[in-house]
């Protein structure tokens, strides 16, 4: 009992171990493969008239550099601590720059390339831009296993810097006008179909990644909960649960620094599922934990 035990302890250590250097490779490659681009694509293009940042693809793939960026500190103290926690803010900034550049990918395949050609769609920094980071970031972001669900209201709240982007350049390009100071109509919404088409189909779009990247998220998410949950048997008692978080926090103490890293929310999701309560386990854990400390001193 007490080895099957332990095994349980560093199979969840191992879990959020292998969690966090996978935050951080992601992290690490979205914010340098993005930030590549960008500045060669300014260097590039900087005679051109007007700025690369009237452009939903440039501004989508920097948001998504920052949210990978974000993740970084946290990635690398989960290594250090075998503790990956990232704040739910960080995760939901992530995800509205997973369905910004996912927009721009599906824009790019299903506007850009039918009406402007696969040279200007996927050629020079657009390559970049319009595929490669795109397709990174979605694809990474899905790798980071954080355990946190996504709401209805979330996913619309992560919607809001591309639905104001659409804002902007309805304003800029309609009714300022590059004549009056405003944006050239770089997107050629005005040459090959009806604005108010385009608009609605935007819309479409984003929405519909959204439904998307949240009904993927959000599965993973469970399966990740289901995977600690198996760790317990459904037939232990209050007394077992607080010798488990005792163990845990003698493991935790045994390989960490002198800063101790609760783990309330696997201590929450033992309180729904037994009879227990978060005071018990964390004054349990608290327990093992300075119990080992003392030990190593």
């Amino acid at each position: 009992m007490n080895q099957q035990r332990k095994n349980h302890r560093e199979y969840l250590i191992g879990l959020y171990q292998t969690r966090s250097i996978i935050a951080l490779i992601a992290g690490v490659g979205v914010f340098c493969c993005t930030l590549l681009a960008v500045f060669w694509g300014i260097r590039v293009y900087a005679a051109e008239e007007g700025s690369l940042f009237q452009y939903f693809t440039v501004l989508s793939n920097l948001m998504a550099a920052v949210g990978a960026a974000f993740m970084i500190p946290y990635a690398a103290e989960g290594i250090r601590e075998k503790r990956f926690l990232v704040p739910r803010w960080i995760v939901l900034f992530q995800f509205s720059g997973a369905v910004c550049v996912a927009i721009t990918l599906l824009s790019t395949l299903l506007i850009i390339i039918p009406t402007q050609g696969l040279a200007e769609g996927l050629t020079g920094m657009n390559f970049w831009l319009h595929l490669v980071s795109p397709v990174m970031t979605v694809v990474l972001f899905q790798c980071v296993e954080t355990g946190i669900a996504i709401s209805k209201r979330e996913m619309l709240v992560s919607l809001i810097p591309y639905w104001a982007y659409m804002i902007l350049y309805f304003i800029m390009v309609y009714l300022v006008s590059p004549e009056n100071g405003g944006w050239e109509d770089i997107y050629l919404t005005k040459e090959y179909l009806n604005p108010a088409l385009i608009m609605g189909m935007m819309f479409l779009i984003g929405l519909f990644m959204a439904l998307v990247l949240r009904l993927v998220q959000n599965r993973r998410a469970e399966g990740s909960w289901r995977r600690i949950a198996r760790l317990w048997t459904a037939d232990l008692d209050s007394v077992e649960l607080k010798i488990e978080a005792f163990g845990l926090g003698r493991y935790m103490g045994g390989i960490q620094g002198r800063e101790a890293v609760i783990p309330v929310d696997i201590f929450e999701m033992m309180c729904e599922r037994y009879d227990v309560t978060l005071q018990e386990l964390i004054q349990a854990y608290m327990k093992g934990f300075l119990d080992s400390l003392e030990e190593r001193t």
